[in-house]
């Protein structure tokens, strides 16, 4: 099985709770690359002002478990993966 790198950001959910999330395409294809230094260059490109290991960081990960990854993302690029808001019930009239 053959190794990727993709860049990944911290990223901070309700409650306090973070967890690392993978840099993705507007399609919904995280960006990867074939070697560590092609993924540090990027990193560094478009993520200088993060500080690397603590905000950033790229990471490896096997292709195959990449692939799986994206049957998980919407492929629409307008979707969101936000929940959807609980609609208000209405006031009855009086």
């Amino acid at each position: 099985m053959a190794a990727v790198y993709v860049i990944q950001v911290i990223a901070y959910h309700g409650g306090g709770i973070k967890g690392w999330r993978t840099v993705r395409k507007p399609s919904g294809e995280p960006y990867s690359f074939q070697t560590r230094e092609a993924a540090e260059a990027a990193l560094l490109l478009h993520f200088s002002n993060l500080r690397g290991g603590l905000t950033v960081r790229v990471h490896p990960m096997e292709e195959d478990a990449l692939q799986r990854s994206l049957s998980a993302v919407p492929r629409d690029p307008t979707a969101s993966s936000a929940p959807v808001p609980r609609q208000q019930p209405a006031d009855p009239c009086p």
